[in-house]
């Protein structure tokens, strides 16, 4: 395999970790917006 086509199969690869990555990040996100709300939901009942 030459250097082009192992860039290439080296950029399809990180294509699809930044793709698994981000939607790691979105959920990651949501947990921590609901977290964020359920600790507001505590300190207010205290």
């Amino acid at each position: 395999m030459d250097n082009y086509e192992q860039l290439k199969a080296d950029n399809k690869r990180l294509k699809k970790q930044v793709e698994q990555l981000s939607a790691y990040n979105s959920d990651l996100k949501n947990e921590l917006e609901f977290a964020q709300a359920t600790i507001q939901r505590l300190k207010e009942v205290v």
